[in-house]
């Protein structure tokens, strides 16, 4: 396992890769991005930090040998490695499975756009991508 895109399995990899092309985004800046706003975002895992804060018990993750690439290949910022660290602590994961496991679940929570990009690989240029879009959004019931 790693952090490394191609660590990822296969589905997660090609949906973030679709991403970080949209983004225009060279794909470690695209996957240091995406953690950094999955960050600051507010988690389940939050209402047990600030619990174990108000205990005053010691909320450091584990860090397996993963971690390091938050700093070395992602240059995570300090506030989200410390955000991160203290989820990974409060669900029980070292911090590098953690922060693997939230870009898994980032892959996994498909939106209209990512259905849009997916369809744009393969369709064929006479498609009415608007009405592709419509039938998408229709389905979600957006």
């Amino acid at each position: 396992m790693g952090l490394a895109i191609d660590d990822l399995p296969a589905e997660a990899a090609a949906v973030l890769r679709r991403r970080a092309r949209a983004a225009e985004l060279p794909v470690a800046d695209y996957l240091r991005a995406e953690l950094v706003a999955r960050a600051r975002m507010r988690t389940p895992e939050d209402s047990v930090v600030e619990f174990l804060a108000s205990e005053g018990r010691d909320a450091m993750p584990e860090i397996d040998g993963d971690a390091s690439a938050l700093v070395t290949i992602y240059d995570l910022p300090a506030e989200t490695l410390t955000v991160l660290g203290r989820r990974a602590h409060a669900a029980g994961h070292a911090l590098g499975d953690y922060a693997r496991r939230e870009l898994i679940a980032s892959a996994r929570r498909a939106t209209v756009d990512d259905a849009m990009l997916e369809f744009g690989e393969v369709a064929d240029p006479e498609m009415d991508m608007a009405a592709v879009a419509a039938a998408v959004r229709y389905a979600r019931g957006e």
